[in-house]
C-alpha cells in the first residue's frame, strides 16, 4: 500500500511539474508492487483464507497501477484525465484500504489463538517439568544400580576407544593436567618423528616444534596449547614440514578441574597449498578486475543490485548502501533514466542479455556516458539465480560519435547548401578533367552553350561553345593545366548570338591539384554583358553630369556676386535712410522736445529704439551671411588670447552691469580662426552679461580642458538659464525665448555662433549648470 501510494503521489508530483525526477520515482515504486506482492503470498501461503483475499488485493492494486500508467500516458500525449477516471480510482483505492483491512484482522484473529495456544502449552511444561523430575530420581537410583553392573564392560569399552584412538586417520596425543605426553597414536608418531616410547614422560610443549605462517618459531608453545579450539601452525621436525591443524579439548572428570587435553593434530599440508593458491587466484582476480576500465556489479535474480564496485562508488560518489537496491539511480541522468529502467525491467523479466548506454552524475558534478551490460547465471534447472554485469565508461567514445555525427550533419547541411547555390547561383559552373573534357556543369553554363546539359557532359568546351569564344576557352584550359595555376578576370565575347546581339563574360579557371597532381580545372563563368551596357551608359552619365556641374558652378557664381552686391546694398543704401531717421529723430527730441507733448516724446524716443534695432539687426544679418560666404585660415588659436580681445570689446557694458568675469589659466590650444572665435565668445559673453535677474551681478565663468583629439570650452552664467526643451532650436536665426523689453536683442547671436563653430569643424551644445543659469560648451579640434 505505501508503493502504491508513493507511486500515486510521484505521478501527480509529474503531473503538476513535469519534472523527471517524479516519473523516475513512480516508475521505481510501481516496478517493487510485484516484488512485495510475492512475498506476501510467500508468507500467507499456509493460509487459503489470506490467499483468496491476497489475490483480491493483487488485482485491485494492478487495476490502480494501470490507471496511473495511463493517466501518465495521456499526460505525456498532451490529453488531460477524465474526471470518471479519477472518480473509478478513489472507489479502488477505497477497495483496496478494504482487502488490506481484511488481511490485517485475520492475521490478529491468528494471532490471538497462537496466544491461548501458548498459555496452554505453558501449563503443559509446568506438568512435564514435575514428571520429569520424579523420574529423573528414579533414573538416578537406576544408573547406581546399572553402574556397579557395567564397569567391566566400561573398561572394555575404554580399551575398545584405546585402540580407535591408535588406529584413527589422525594424530592422538593426549596429556595429563601438567601436559605431560600419556598417549600417541601412530599417526602423531608419523608428524612429529619420534615413538610413543620416547614421547612418554616428556612435555609435549617440548616436543612440538610450531612456526607461525611467517615461519617464525612460537615461543609460548603451553600457552597455544594450553587453549582450546583449533588452530594451524607449521610443524618442523627435521628436514620435513608438515602444515597442521591442532584441535586441543581439555579431559575433565567433573565440571571444574582438567585432568588433562588430548590434542587432535590432521596433516592439512595439501590443503593449505590449495587454499594459497586459491587466495592467490583471487588477489589475481581482484587485481585484474580493478585494473580493468570495466566496473562489475551483481543483482539478484529479481534485479535488485546488492554488489557493487568501489570503482563506482568512488566514480559516483555514493556511499555503499545508497547504491544498492534501486538507488543505483539515483546516479543516473534524469532523461536517460527511464529507458535504463525499461530496459533493465525487460531484461529482469525475460532472461534475456541487458545492454545499455546512458550518462551518469559523477562525484565532481560532471555527466560520463556509460555502457552497462549483464546476462543471467542459471541453475541446472534453467532458473536464474543472479546477474552479473559490468559498466564501461565509454565517454570519450560517445562523445566523438556525437561529435562525428554533428560534423555529418553539418557536412550534409553545407553540402545542401553548396549543392543548391551550385544551381541557383546566375554564374556558369563546370568541371572538365585533364582532357578538357566536361565532366559537371549547372544549368547556368549549359544555358551558356545553349544546350540541354546532360547533352554537354564528355564534350570539349571547343566543341560547345561558339567560335571563338569555344577556342579561347581551350587556350586558357590549356594554359592552367600546364601551369598550374589560376587564371582570373578572363574576358570572352560572343557575337554569334542568334538574335545577333553581343554577349560578354569574365570567366575564371581554377586547377584542381590532389597530391601534387593536377585532376581538373573548375570554370566560372559570368554573364556581364549588362554591366558592360551600364558601365557605357555611366560614363555617358558622368559625362553628362561633369557638363552640368560646369554649367551650375557658373550660375552658382552669379548667383553669389549677386548676393555681394545685395549685401553691399544693405550695408550701405539701405542703412543711409536709417541714419536720416535715426539723426531727424533725435534733433527733433533735442529741439522741439520742450515743446513737444509727453507722448510726442515717446513716439520719437521709440522711432530712435526701433531704427537702432533695425541697425543692429542688418548689422548680425551681414555678419551671418558673412560667415557662409567667408574663405577661413584654420590655425592655432590661443582661446586665452581671443577671451582678452574680448573683454576689451565688452569693456564698457561689462563696467555698467558690475559682471564679474573668471578665466581658466592655461586654455588649452585649438585649431580655428582667430577673427571668427572672437566674434563667437563675444556673443556668449555679452548674452551671459545680458540675460540675468535684474539687480543681480552677473558672474560668467570660462574654462577649457583637453578631451583626445577635441579642446572642451565651457561658458557658464548665473543668469536666468534655457528650459531643456529649448536647446535645440535657440541656435535659430530669429529665435527668441523672451519680448524686446524685458532683454532686448535681435535673436540672431547664437545662430552666428552656432554658424562660427561648425565653419571652424566644431560643435556647441547646452548643458545644465549647477546651480541655475546655462553652460555652453564649445568643442574645437585640438592644436597639435
Amino acid at each position: 500500500m505505501t508503493l502504491a501510494s508513493d507511486a500515486e503521489a510521484a505521478q501527480r508530483g509529474f503531473l503538476l511539474t513535469s519534472n523527471e525526477k517524479f516519473a523516475s520515482a513512480y516508475t521505481v515504486a510501481r516496478d517493487q508492487v510485484p516484488h512485495e506482492m510475492r512475498t506476501l503470498r510467500e508468507l500467507t501461503r499456509d493460509n487459503p483464507r489470506q490467499q483468496a483475499t491476497l489475490r483480491l488485493l493483487e488485482a485491485a492494486l494492478q487495476r490502480r497501477l494501470h490507471m496511473l500508467e495511463l493517466v501518465m500516458q495521456q499526460y505525456r500525449g498532451g490529453t488531460m484525465a477524465d474526471p470518471d477516471m479519477l472518480e473509478s480510482g478513489r472507489l479502488i483505492k477505497q477497495q483496496i484500504v478494504a482487502h488490506a483491512t481484511t488481511i490485517r484482522l485475520e492475521e490478529q484473529r491468528l494471532l490471538r489463538e497462537r496466544q491461548a495456544r501458548a498459555q496452554i502449552t505453558r501449563w503443559e511444561l509446568v506438568t512435564a517439568v514435575a514428571v520429569v523430575s520424579a523420574l529423573s530420581v528414579f533414573l538416578i537410583i537406576l544408573l547406581w544400580v546399572i553402574s556397579r553392573r557395567d564397569a567391566a564392560r566400561l573398561r572394555a569399552e575404554r580399551a575398545q576407544l584405546d585402540a580407535t584412538l591408535r588406529g584413527i586417520g589422525e594424530g592422538v596425543i593426549a596429556t595429563d593436567r601438567n601436559g605431560v605426553v600419556t598417549l600417541v597414536n601412530p599417526v602423531a608418531e608419523g608428524l612429529m618423528g619420534i615413538t610413543e616410547k620416547a614421547a612418554l614422560g616428556q612435555r609435549l610443549a617440548d616436543l612440538l616444534h610450531l612456526h607461525h605462517e611467517t615461519g617464525t618459531p612460537v615461543t609460548a608453545v603451553d600457552t597455544a596449547l594450553g587453549e582450546s579450539g583449533t588452530g594451524r601452525w607449521h610443524l618442523k621436525t627435521g628436514e620435513r614440514h608438515h602444515v597442521v591443524e591442532l584441535t586441543v579439548a581439555p579431559v575433565k572428570a567433573d565440571s571444574t578441574t582438567p585432568q588433562g587435553s588430548v590434542l587432535v593434530m590432521r596433516d592439512v599440508t595439501d590443503r593449505d597449498a590449495r587454499e594459497r593458491a586459491l587466495r592467490e587466484s583471487e588477489e589475481n582476480y581482484r587485481y585484474t578486475i580493478e585494473l580493468n576500465p570495466q566496473i562489475p556489479w551483481k543483482a539478484t535474480p529479481d534485479g535488485s543490485v546488492h554488489g557493487v564496485s568501489e570503482r563506482w562508488l568512488a566514480l559516483t560518489g555514493q556511499p555503499r548502501d545508497a547504491a544498492t537496491g534501486a538507488g543505483w539511480a539515483e546516479a543516473v541522468h534524469a532523461e536517460d533514466l527511464p529507458g535504463m529502467v525499461a530496459a533493465w525491467t525487460h531484461a529482469v523479466s525475460t532472461g534475456e542479455p541487458y545492454d545499455f548506454e546512458h550518462r551518469i552524475h559523477t562525484a565532481d558534478g560532471g555527466l560520463r556516458w556509460m555502457r552497462s551490460r549483464a546476462n543471467p547465471r542459471r541453475d541446472e534447472s534453467g532458473a536464474i539465480v543472479a546477474w552479473y554485469g559490468l559498466t564501461e565508461d565509454i565517454h570519450a567514445r560517445k562523445e566523438a560519435e556525437l561529435s562525428l555525427r554533428r560534423g555529418e550533419a553539418e557536412l550534409r547541411d553545407k553540402l545542401a547548401q553548396v549543392e543548391t547555390i551550385y544551381r541557383a547561383v546566375p554564374i556558369g559552373l563546370g568541371y572538365v578533367d585533364t582532357h578538357a573534357r566536361i565532366v559537371e556543369l549547372n544549368e547556368a553554363l549549359a544555358e551558356v552553350a545553349g544546350r540541354p546539359k546532360a547533352g554537354l557532359l564528355g564534350m570539349t568546351p571547343a566543341a560547345v561553345l561558339p567560335a571563338p569564344f569555344g577556342d579561347r576557352v581551350t587556350e586558357v584550359l590549356d594554359e592552367v593545366l600546364l601551369r598550374r595555376h589560376q587564371v582570373s578576370g578572363v574576358a570572352f565575347t560572343d557575337t554569334q548570338a542568334v538574335d545577333g546581339a553581343r554577349r560578354d563574360w569574365l570567366g575564371s579557371f581554377f586547377p584542381v591539384i590532389d597530391g601534387g597532381d593536377v585532376q581538373g580545372v573548375v570554370i566560372a563563368l559570368l554573364e556581364v554583358t549588362q554591366i558592360k551596357v551600364a558601365q557605357l551608359e555611366l560614363e555617358q552619365a558622368n559625362q553628362s553630369l561633369e557638363r552640368r556641374i560646369e554649367e551650375r558652378t557658373m550660375q552658382i557664381g552669379e548667383a553669389n556676386a549677386e548676393l555681394r552686391a545685395f549685401a553691399h546694398t544693405v550695408a550701405h543704401d539701405l542703412r543711409a535712410p536709417l541714419r536720416n531717421v535715426e539723426g531727424f529723430a533725435t534733433a527733433l527730441l533735442e529741439d522741439e522736445g520742450e515743446r513737444m507733448s509727453e507722448d510726442g516724446r515717446l513716439f520719437a524716443e521709440r522711432i530712435v529704439a526701433a531704427v537702432t534695432r533695425m541697425d543692429r539687426l542688418i548689422t548680425d544679418l551681414l555678419a551671418y551671411s558673412r560667415l557662409s560666404r567667408a574663405e577661413l585660415r584654420i590655425e592655432p588659436v590661443d582661446p586665452a588670447a581671443v577671451l582678452r580681445a574680448v573683454m576689451r570689446d565688452l569693456e564698457g557694458e561689462i563696467a555698467a552691469r558690475g559682471a564679474e568675469i573668471a578665466v581658466a589659466p592655461a586654455l588649452p590650444m585649438v585649431m580655428g580662426n582667430q577673427a571668427m572665435l572672437v566674434q563667437v565668445l563675444a556673443n556668449l559673453v555679452s548674452n551671459a552679461i545680458k540675460f540675468v535677474v535684474p539687480g543681480t551681478p552677473p558672474r560668467v565663468s570660462i574654462g577649457g580642458s583637453r578631451d583626445g583629439p577635441l579642446v572642451r570650452l565651457s561658458i557658464e552664467d548665473n543668469g536666468i538659464g534655457i528650459a531643456p526643451e529649448h536647446h535645440e532650436h535657440v541656435f535659430g536665426v530669429f529665435e527668441r525665448l523672451h519680448g524686446q523689453e524685458q532683454y532686448p536683442g535681435t535673436g540672431i547671436g547664437l545662430a552666428i555662433v552656432k554658424k562660427g563653430i561648425e565653419r571652424m569643424g566644431g560643435s556647441v551644445r547646452i548643458l545644465p549648470a549647477a546651480s541655475g543659469g546655462t553652460v555652453f560648451e564649445l568643442a574645437l579640434p585640438a592644436a597639435a
